[in-house]
């Protein structure tokens, strides 16, 4: 079986591969390089080396996906009938797709797949912004870059940005997530004797007109209370704390039966806030609603026996579950179809037809709070008025 060994040439210039690597290109009968583009490839031109390179499938290829299926399609078809060197930048195992494509491949391919070496961009671009990174850093994607991803408490290296487009896709990301006036720095051909470091405002990332195949951004680890304020995380260690040993003396006596009529209260001030239609009043008391359920939450991880994931795993998965017609492949026509898909979902879930009295308080006392908002009228005068003290039951 023969073999296509990935050589990785390094994030930078010749002075910067290892010579073992460096001989062994100079030995190979049969040399593909990813790109030309690369500091190294003109050295191994002044040693006389012969390769093929896939640069035209960049240029005839309307996607990344294509131009990585093609270049597997010919290094495959190559393999055939002897063994293959295939070099490419940087490490074969960092943010290389050829590479997992080939490897994912390789058996029903009918070829094995040999890693060799070459030096990681990560060292280098460490290196060029002269940051410590003890605590750790995190390494993303620009193309499939997602707010959820990203981390203010760690220092954030972002590759697959190589020109203007790109920058300007990841600044519009970045831009949900931290302020505009923070400086960030783009680091090109880290290493190298052609390095170069950027230092811009994140919001003029695309200003600088920098195009490079070698090129990274960096962010450095910075506090932002203004996402602390969003934590999931964040939020659980407020309420734990409250709860706990050194907290609130309130919070802490609260059990989930003391804390129930305040669940009906906040439910209340956010009807009255949609009744209202005063959008900062609904986030306000929707916040109080969440407040409630952080409360129970911290109050069951207090006691051992949940807590706030618990929670949010079980709403998730029962949403998910419930709506097969959207998560799943299971169709619906109209409105009775959607009926039916619910009720066999409640019924997978081994739930029990009931008597929903929650039904019947939701219709009478949603009509009283709402006579109570727009005209002022007491529940007691309501329920006074109408002569019947039992009408919820």
């Amino acid at each position: 079986m023969n073999t296509i060994n990935i050589i990785g040439l390094g994030s930078s210039d010749i002075d910067s591969m290892p010579v073992g690597i460096f001989k062994r290109i100079k030995s190979s009968g049969n040399l593909f390089l990813r790109t030309k583009d690369h500091p190294v490839v003109s050295t191994l031109k002044e040693e006389g080396l012969n390769w093929k390179t896939f640069d035209d499938v960049y240029e005839s290829s309307d996607t990344f996906e294509a131009t990585y299926e093609e270049i597997c399609r010919r290094l495959t078809e190559s393999v055939q009938s002897g063994d293959v060197d295939y070099a490419v930048p940087g490490h074969p195992l960092f943010y290389e797709t050829t590479t997992e494509l080939l490897m994912a491949r390789a058996e029903s391919g009918g070829y094995k797949v040999n890693i060799v070496g070459g030096q990681s961009f990560i060292d280098a671009v460490i290196s060029a912004v002269e940051v410590p990174v003890n605590d750790g850093f995190q390494l993303l994607d620009a193309s499939t870059l997602k707010v959820e991803d990203l981390s203010h408490k760690k220092h954030t290296i972002i590759t697959q940005v190589y020109d203007l487009f790109s920058l300007s896709d990841v600044k519009l990301t970045l831009l949900d997530y931290y302020p505009a006036e923070m400086n960030v720095k783009i680091v090109t051909a880290a290493g190298g004797s052609d390095e170069m470091v950027y230092e811009t405002a994140l919001h003029e990332l695309d200003h600088m007109q920098i195009t490079s195949n070698l090129m990274a951004l960096f962010i450095p680890e910075v506090e932002l209370e203004m996402q602390d304020h969003r934590s999931i995380h964040y939020m659980m260690d407020i309420f734990d704390t409250l709860v706990g040993e050194d907290g609130c003396p309130w919070d802490k006596k609260q059990t989930h039966e003391s804390l129930e009529k305040y669940l009906i209260e906040e439910s209340y001030e956010v009807i009255e806030a949609i009744e209202r239609q005063d959008d900062e009043a609904i986030v306000e008391e929707l916040g109080d609603i969440l407040l409630q359920v952080a409360l129970h939450s911290a109050i069951g991880n207090k006691d051992g026996y949940f807590n706030f994931f618990d929670v949010l795993s079980s709403m998730n998965e029962k949403v998910v579950r419930r709506h097969p017609h959207v998560f799943s492949d299971v169709v619906v026509e109209d409105m009775e179809d959607l009926d039916r898909v619910w009720k066999q979902a409640k019924k997978d879930e081994g739930k029990k037809d009931k008597i929903k009295y929650e039904k019947e308080y939701a219709d009478k006392v949603l009509k009283w709070m709402k006579n109570t908002i727009h005209d002022q009228e007491a529940l007691s005068e309501q329920v006074e008025e109408k002569g019947d003290n039992n009408e919820t039951r």
